[in-house]
């Protein structure tokens, strides 16, 4: 009877069988302990690989859903700046916010300021989480705050002059020492505004551009483009003429929504924060193809 090849593997001494075995075990527990101290470097190592792709993917939201109103760098505009020393510094202490700013900025996020439509800032900072009604998932309110946190290294290394913060007109802050009372209102301006203060003060830069054309080929990322209205405004709502076009959008946003955009996005109530003189300066002015700015 012949012996299989592998008849060399056979041993027979319980001692060498012994010996072996907790050879294995010492082997086995060696390459333990090594995988052991690698795997917190490896740990460290894939979380930060996660959190650099929440950053990136929070930037995409941002640039689709934030950025017309905060800035693409966070520098302000229609809303408050979040690229700010004093945002990452003083903010909490100034609405007396116990938690971190993380879970700030999550919140405001998530729920949005449905509380305050008559603030300084001429656009209301919507809901955003599912949870609320609004159209992102828990991971995405997540990852735009890891997004805005990740400013947070640079920002503190700004100036007082490089901070783009807009101080809030009903929270003044404590760090510069200025008081609780409701500032001393200022003085009515004397006649109408101009239609392109106007249009700054009440935001519609955040979401129009006025150089710009709008056509199939070179829309507006949020609102359409106003380069071309005079051509485009007589030809949206069949029965109305440019000017009546324009000042329904104006009146009820919702009236009228143009293709491709989504309704509830401009504010209602801009019509209020005009004279009836203003708004229709502000109409002649927007359907004007050589309106100065």
């Amino acid at each position: 009877m012949h012996k299989p090849w592998y008849s060399f593997l056979y041993i027979k001494s319980p001692i060498v069988k012994i010996a072996l075995g907790i050879l294995a075990v010492l082997i086995a527990v060696v390459v333990l302990l090594f995988q052991g101290a690698l795997e917190e470097k490896r740990m460290a190592a894939q979380t930060a690989n996660w959190d650099g792709r929440s950053i990136e993917k929070g930037a995409d939201l941002f640039a689709n859903n934030c950025a017309t109103c905060h800035g693409f760098n966070g520098e302000g505009g229609a809303g408050p700046a979040l690229n700010s020393k004093y945002f990452f510094t003083q903010r909490l202490a100034d609405v007396n916010f116990t938690g971190t700013l993380e879970d700030y900025i999550k919140l405001t996020v998530s729920a949005g300021r449905p509380s305050k439509p008559n603030s300084q800032w001429s656009v209301m900072m919507p809901t955003w989480s599912s949870r609320y009604g609004g159209p992102l998932r828990d991971d995405q309110v997540q990852q735009l705050t890891d997004y805005v946190m990740n400013w947070e290294s640079t920002a503190l290394q700004q100036t007082p002059e490089e901070d783009p913060w807009i101080p809030f007109k009903d929270a003044p802050s404590k760090a510069t020492g200025e008081a609780a009372a409701p500032a001393a209102e200022t003085p009515a301006a004397t006649g109408p505004r101009e239609p392109q203060v106007i249009f700054t003060e009440l935001g519609c830069a955040g979401c129009h551009n006025l150089t710009e054309p709008q056509t199939d080929s070179n829309r507006g990322p949020v609102g359409p483009n106003m380069g071309n209205l005079y051509e485009n405004a007589p030809n949206r709502v069949p029965g109305e003429d440019a000017s009546t076009y324009v000042h329904n959008s104006i009146r009820d946003p919702n009236a009228f929504v143009v293709p491709g955009y989504q309704p509830n996005l401009m504010p209602a109530g801009l019509a209020d924060r005009m004279t009836p003189e203003e708004l229709d300066a502000l109409v002649a002015w927007l359907l004007d193809p050589n309106r100065t700015q």
